[in-house]
């Protein structure tokens, strides 16, 4: 079952499919591009078990999925970072294809997205309460949240704490933005084409800011053409979190040894 014959397989690679497959591109950073050498083999049976979960009809999959993973020694960073962003991917590819519906494909990545809320180390440590402040931002009219998703967790699992904002109105979120000391906004754009909005919400957000805090402009609007920050009105635009987070002036320390050599210790799956 498709969504029907009056929209074609380009039509949907024009509008909806690149949309779906932008939900993943924001955390798509350095530590996610640089080492996948690992066995292919091996990281496409788990990419295959995370697929099947994410479209399981028994919700409780999702969760049973991820304590097999844990159980064979995955870290929970590379499935949060790598695994499920590359399954999204996977799932706007089949809805463009044709091969999977468009129901299948949006119960698919409420999935995914709901075990990147599982794997969020968001309360991991109380030392987070001195750590610089980050806020991470999908404006109110966008609705590819995953990548924004991934990238909290991440940004979290480097030591920083985030405040994360899914669709808040534009009232609410200045009225953030003006409570609280950030020391650095992040804006995940999936819309090329809403370039004045975009650059009105900046505007309106460096206003409200307490002080001369960056303001980076990321997601897949980015690799589709976005224009230069002098348009944007950000400091910087970039889906490079590293190169980000080093030009505002905060450390970040780089953990790719934790994930090199990481399907080298994959346990085989229980029978």
């Amino acid at each position: 079952m498709t969504d029907g014959p009056e929209r074609s397989a380009d039509d949907r690679r024009q509008s909806g499919g690149g949309a779906v497959t932008s939900l993943a591109s924001q955390a798509l950073s350095l530590l996610a591009t640089r080492r996948l050498s690992g066995d292919a083999r091996k990281e496409e049976v788990l990419l295959a078990e995370i697929e099947a979960a994410a479209l399981d009809r028994d919700p409780t999959r999702r969760t049973a999925v991820l304590a097999e993973m844990r159980a064979r020694g995955i870290p929970d960073a590379w499935v949060a970072e790598i695994l499920i962003p590359k399954v999204a991917r996977r799932l706007g590819e089949a809805w463009c294809e044709d091969s999977k519906s468009f129901a299948e494909v949006t119960i698919g990545s409420a999935r995914l997205q709901a075990m990147v809320r599982d794997l969020d180390p968001s309360d991991a440590s109380d030392a987070l309460d001195k750590a610089p402040l980050l806020a991470v931002i999908v404006p109110e009219d966008e609705f590819h949240t995953l990548g924004a998703l991934t990238l909290a967790g991440q940004l979290r699992r480097l030591g920083f704490s985030v405040k994360l904002f899914l669709g808040t109105s534009e009232a609410e979120l200045i009225a953030a933005l003006s409570a609280a000391r950030f020391d650095a906004v992040l804006v995940s754009a999936s819309q090329v084409e809403r370039v004045a909005g975009l650059a009105r919400l900046v505007k309106r957000m460096r206003l409200a800011l307490s002080r001369a805090t960056p303001i980076i402009v990321g997601g897949s609007a980015v690799t589709r053409g976005l224009g230069a920050k002098g348009r944007i009105g950000a400091d910087h635009i970039t889906s490079d979190v590293f190169a980000a987070l080093t030009a505002c002036g905060l450390e970040v320390s780089r953990k790719d040894d934790e994930h090199h050599e990481v399907l080298d210790g994959v346990k085989a799956p229980a029978s």
